[in-house]
């Protein structure tokens, strides 16, 4: 399969988080992927980078920098309380095993907001990625 590429340019802190291609979010949920328990700690890295817009810009603040000024990144931090963590975050399994969010970084800051000590993770393989590409 032909992948499109990624639409915007992505920061190099970020290069090795974000999938080089255009993905479909629905395609991902739509996915029967195994669940696993994980603690907060080993995903709390993915807060201290700017993944999240601010005055329309892509990838201008970090989890953390919301959680620190929520009235200055109302709108970022009113989505973080209203995530629901019954879902579990959709993560992927690289082929260095790392773990990387594809979608869950607000359900991520909200369980460290409550202190929570693990979180639900849905686990997708690197191998099936073609799973959620948009085909160019």
């Amino acid at each position: 399969m032909t992948r499109r590429p990624f639409p915007l340019t992505v920061p190099a802190v970020l290069t090795a988080y974000i999938l080089d291609f255009h993905w479909d979010v629905e395609r991902l949920h739509a996915l029967d992927l195994p669940t696993v328990e994980l603690p907060v700690a080993d995903l709390a890295h993915h807060l201290d980078l700017p993944f999240w817009a601010y005055d329309d810009r892509p990838f201008q603040v970090t989890p953390r920098q919301v959680a620190a000024d929520p009235v200055t990144y109302r709108a970022q931090y009113e989505r973080t309380l209203a995530a629901d963590l019954r879902h579990p975050i959709d993560t992927v399994r690289r082929p260095d095993n790392r773990i990387t969010i594809l979608d869950g970084v607000h359900r991520l800051l909200r369980a460290e907001l409550e202190h929570r000590p693990t979180v639900a993770v849905r686990l997708l393989d690197w191998a099936d990625l073609d799973r959620i590409a948009v085909p160019d």
